[in-house]
């Protein structure tokens, strides 16, 4: 199992190939970029496409939930009432 550290100390090439492991959470849209959000292990990863280009610009992982709150503007949450 990998943590933050070593995750951001990878290459590029070597962070998309240990986000095949991760699961996909969520995605949304910056002003430049549409960025797409992955849980790994213990922690939280961010890719950022340039939204011209299409090309990943950042990959970069936290483990703090304090980076999630932009995601909480885009979360529904439905109650059943049985």
């Amino acid at each position: 199992m990998m943590n933050v550290h070593e995750f951001n100390s990878l290459s590029l090439a070597l962070k998309k190939e240990a986000l095949s492991g991760g699961t996909f959470l969520m995605d949304h849209l910056t002003d430049d970029h549409y960025v797409k959000l992955y849980s790994l292990d213990s922690f939280y990863v961010e890719v950022y496409f340039d939204d011209s280009t299409h090309r990943i610009t950042i990959i970069r992982a936290f483990k703090s939930t304090m980076y999630l709150q932009p995601y909480l503007n885009w979360l529904t949450v439905s109650v059943g009432l049985d």
